[in-house]
């Protein structure tokens, strides 16, 4: 570290400087003490660097990683299942609404803003879906609805890309069962403006948005209640129609989960979401362009009927709600719970996206007990560590600037510090001159040289230019590994 101290590095006496400009002047050539200080102006102070670049590795590290695994231990099965000891559970999770941001999805803002929020969005899904399956290791994966944000518009090659975009963001996993073939109201319209070629294409590439499986001996069956709500086009509502008729004609003895994007009917002023939900309001009934917040009251009782489910769980909102259903089957009045899922994703209104985790114990196939337990798994603060790293940018801004443009005053209070603090070792190579203070050597040989610390006490614009352009570089390889290689 250069040091205005050392003995080789000071500037010749005024005398001899000025007969070695005229020298200079008289050679053509650029004065020895000028190319000197252009060198030490601008020196890369790769001790100070270092030591940002370590700060940087530790925080980016803390939360890329350490948080995240934190979070999936608070949603380890174990800690809420209440299973028998050796009972070996079906496990499910639920994700809503990931809604992967596209080209169109914030106008007006400057492209690189837009590529920018894309690559973040885009890295928190990434991250948390790959650490629920390898931490969480469930069984099964479903996928509620609203997988692209404006995929009902997109034109077909754009589309593919997407599709494309979304499986390297949650690929599957050979040894899991991965479910994303229900369809929401941004994959495909919604009601009487369902757009019948975007239905088309997705049926194509997900599968028919209407299907039942049977997991853990439980039967979830996924109801596109989307297409059902379209009462202008026979043709795409008839075909969830006749998919819950042909269902309800059938043997399906398993207790049974109802999987829908848009929740179903509810008296919002009477039912209350629970504690669990972050908004304070009533739950929206509401309906608007190629939207609506639920089902319509005679389809939801027409679909619980004939599905006559155990428990629901849908999507859309976004928020945390849990309420209870009323209908009547085979002449009985039957209820059955619903929860909407929160939505994975960061830009959804929600603070704290989550999934929800769904475990599954049924071996007598035809039990009077509970045969499944639910938890809502919180995903890591999307927030935090953004704060943070604006923290660490002014943080690493202002020391440069310290450095550079008020050298003097660093070298009286700071660099004297940090030798205290590390404790450097004087070396051979360093010989302090006398007019410098000198070095405390305590009984153990150790001496605190503060001039490893100093730097040049000429500020410099162009050396704080440098020095924090170094540390971005650094900086930024820190975060292409853990964006786009871990």
């Amino acid at each position: 570290m250069f040091s205005r101290n050392r003995s080789n590095n000071q500037l010749p006496e005024f005398g001899e400087d000025s007969e070695m400009r005229n020298d200079d002047k008289e050679k053509g050539k650029s004065a020895p003490w000028k190319m000197q200080y252009e060198q030490d102006k601008n020196r890369v102070y790769w001790r100070y660097i270092s030591l940002l670049f370590i700060m940087w590795l530790v925080v980016i590290h803390y939360y890329e990683n350490i948080v995240v695994k934190r979070a999936m231990m608070k949603c380890n099965w174990s800690k809420w299942e209440q299973w028998p000891k050796d009972a070996q559970s079906h496990k499910v999770a639920l994700f809503a609404d990931p809604q992967i941001m596209d080209a169109h999805s914030y106008p007006g803002r400057p492209a690189i803003v837009n590529y920018f929020t894309r690559v973040l969005l885009d890295h928190y899904h990434e991250r948390n879906w790959k650490y629920v399956n390898y931490y969480l290791e469930p069984n099964t994966n479903f996928f509620l609805g609203d997988l692209f944000d404006g995929g009902r518009y997109w034109e077909d090659e754009y589309w593919f890309q997407e599709y494309s975009r979304f499986h390297k963001i949650f690929p599957k996993k050979e040894s899991v069962k991965t479910i994303m073939s229900l369809p929401g109201n941004h994959d495909i319209g919604f009601g009487d403006t369902v757009i019948e070629s975007s239905l088309n294409r997705w049926t194509a590439y997900f599968g028919e948005p209407s299907s039942y499986h049977d997991f853990g001996n439980h039967t979830f069956v996924l109801v596109d209640t989307i297409s059902l709500s379209d009462k202008a086009n026979l043709n795409i509502s008839k075909v969830p129609r006749e998919f819950m008729n042909k269902f309800a004609e059938g043997e399906h003895p398993l207790p049974k989960f109802l999987l829908t994007h848009v929740p179903l009917w509810r008296n919002a002023k009477q039912q209350n979401c629970g504690s669990l939900r972050e908004s304070k309001k009533t739950f929206p009934i509401q309906k608007g362009d190629q939207y609506q917040t639920v089902i319509d009251s005679a389809a939801s009782q027409e679909i619980l009927s004939l599905i006559q489910p155990s428990f629901l769980f849908s999507g859309d909102d976004h928020d945390y709600c849990r309420v209870t259903h009323t209908y009547t089957a085979n002449g009985k009045t039957k209820h059955a719970e619903e929860i909407t899922v929160k939505s994975c994703a960061m830009n959804m209104g929600v603070s704290k996206p989550a999934i929800q985790l769904l475990s599954l114990y049924n071996p007598d196939q035809l039990p009077n007990g509970d045969t499944f337990q639910t938890e809502l798994c919180f995903m890591p603060d999307p927030y935090k560590p953004i704060k943070m790293y604006l923290v660490m940018i002014l943080f690493s801004v202002m020391t440069f600037g310290y450095i550079h443009l008020s050298p003097r005053t660093f070298n009286q209070t700071v660099a004297p510090r940090l030798a205290k603090t590390f404790r450097m070792r004087r070396t051979a190579e360093i010989e302090l001159p006398l007019t410098s203070p000198s070095a405390r050597t305590k009984e153990d040989g150790t001496a605190i040289d503060p001039t490893k610390f100093k730097v040049n006490e000429r500020s410099s614009i162009s050396g704080f230019i440098i020095n924090a352009f170094t540390l971005l570089v650094m900086v930024l390889c820190i975060f292409y590994y853990y964006y786009f290689i871990i």
